[in-house]
């Protein structure tokens, strides 16, 4: 494939310019990207639309100043759109994932790559909360009950608890330690943990020691599990 005189000489221009007394090097560069150029016009735009492809090649120039970094760039945008296709067709009357690409169209204008990895990632983490329902949601009254036993049996033998005339009346005090829980964006805590919180917080839940935390509903679901695999124990199903 013959490429133009002014690519040519632009080519040519941009190796002196970054090898200015290495002339082995000036050489090296010219042929890569003269092969880069000519990879760069053979590529197969058949997967997208004349817009997507002018988008792309716009987008490419405006970007990088080599030709072999601009291959590479429409080549991952192009494998891109391509998953993101075939993820869409899939998910046609999904209105979760309709959502998830507008949100993903509006954060990453005109970048694709960045789009798939963002609608990607909502699936994962969509799919990843429906196995913690799937597994938590039989148990969730279980480990409520439990950890509710548990956190209530604190006690500190330094506070001084007083009468209304000011008189010390005994010396300690159980409490019900606080559980604390992460909602996706924050921190929360609860010292009486309702019934509908959802699973995927509910498995969050941590006592916090200073620095330190205690992952308690984790540490409880293992010990059901263990006694379920170990001693028989009948866990409900659903």
């Amino acid at each position: 494939m013959s490429v133009p005189e002014s690519v040519i000489k632009e080519i040519r221009n941009a190796a002196k310019e970054a090898w200015p007394e290495d002339k082995e090097m000036q050489t090296y560069t010219v042929k890569e990207e003269l092969d880069a150029y000519r990879s760069f016009v053979a590529l197969d735009y058949s997967g997208v639309s004349d817009e997507e492809k002018d988008s792309l090649i716009q987008e490419a120039k405006e970007s990088f100043d080599s030709w072999e970094e601009r291959v590479s760039s429409i080549q991952d945008e192009l494998e891109a759109i391509i998953e993101l296709k075939e993820l869409s067709s899939g998910n046609q009357a999904n209105e979760l994932y309709s959502q998830w690409l507008l949100e993903a169209q509006l954060e990453n204008e005109n970048y694709f790559r960045g789009q798939l990895e963002y609608v990607q990632n909502k699936i994962s983490k969509y799919e990843a909360i429906e196995r913690t329902r799937a597994e938590i949601d039989p148990l969730k009254n279980i480990l409520i009950d439990i950890e509710n036993i548990i956190g209530s049996e604190c006690y500190n033998g330094n506070i001084q608890n007083y009468g209304s005339w000011g008189e010390l009346e005994s010396e300690g005090r159980s409490f019900r330690y606080p559980v604390k829980f992460y909602d996706g964006e924050n921190e929360y805590k609860r010292r009486a943990v309702p019934r509908d919180i959802p699973a995927e917080q509910l498995i969050s839940g941590y006592y916090p020691f200073g620095a330190n935390e205690l992952n308690i509903y984790r540490a409880l679901h293992k010990v059901l599990k263990y006694l379920e695999a170990e001693h028989g124990l009948k866990l409900p199903k659903t």
